[in-house]
């Protein structure tokens, strides 16, 4: 029965990488219902549960990811404990749901737990580190928080900078949350430069006529009027304007 059980997981984690998510919900289900045979309090269920809170993350179905996501953290709580990676892990799901959700207060309660636990046992510049400080900038962010929320994702922009190269889409995503801060910040020329490079990311890793490249440049357009550059501005908004109307066919 726990070889059936790691069959599955191993074709869930599988389905989930290569973006098939329907599969990968399927193959979860069936490996939860095996786990549930070890016990409701055994990390089997737990570590499906979490993965399966990922999936319905990715498919918005985020009434269910955040109940599988609390599911697989409570049992994480008790097996291995509270100060284990399992269950550090467990609150980054449930707090990305949480963001996704637009609940943000309680999704930085649980990243600020989780935090400490990352950097004591992964260290301070892991993947899973460099995510939670991305996680927790960005939801200081939508709190309006902005002199909260420069500390981190500057420390996130570096962090993917090291990891991913200035080129990498998680850089490029930082960037974009780094300038929305400094521009709320009035660090204008910080605001602009970073806009500039994730407009050129967004542009190469999501292609021309993605949304997020009209978000990126409307946002720095607004920034450009700001600063008395109205032709680049204007440049800016006819671009985004273009990307939308093509995006509306």
């Amino acid at each position: 029965m726990d070889e059936n059980w790691r069959i599955l997981s191993g074709q869930a984690l599988h389905q989930a990488s290569v973006k098939d998510y329907a599969n990968a919900e399927t193959t979860y289900k069936k490996a939860i219902r095996e786990a549930e045979v070890f016990g409701k309090g055994d990390v089997r269920l737990a570590s499906s549960l979490n993965g399966l809170a990922s999936v319905l993350k990715a498919e918005k179905k985020w009434t269910e990811a955040e109940d599988a996501a609390r599911r697989a953290m409570n049992i994480y709580s008790e097996n291995p404990g509270f100060e284990s990676l399992e269950y550090a892990e467990s609150q980054s799901t449930l707090a990305g749901v949480l963001m996704d959700e637009g609940k943000y207060q309680p999704a930085l309660q649980n990243i600020q737990s989780m935090l400490p636990s990352l950097e004591r046992k992964l260290g301070p510049d892991s993947t899973n580190t460099a995510d939670a400080i991305c996680m927790q900038g960005d939801v200081y962010r939508l709190l309006k928080q902005y002199a909260n929320a420069e500390a981190p994702l500057r420390r996130c922009a570096e962090l993917r900078s090291d990891d991913r190269g200035v080129a990498s889409p998680e850089f490029g995503e930082a960037a974009n949350s780094l300038a929305l801060v400094c521009q709320h910040l009035g660090k204008y020329s910080d605001a602009d430069r970073y806009f500039t490079y994730a407009a050129k990311i967004r542009e190469q890793s999501l292609g021309i006529q993605s949304r997020e490249l009209a978000e990126t440049l409307e946002a720095h357009a607004v920034l450009l009027h700001q600063l008395g550059r109205n032709a680049e501005a204007k440049q800016k908004e006819r671009m985004a304007a273009a990307i939308r109307a093509h995006a509306g066919k």
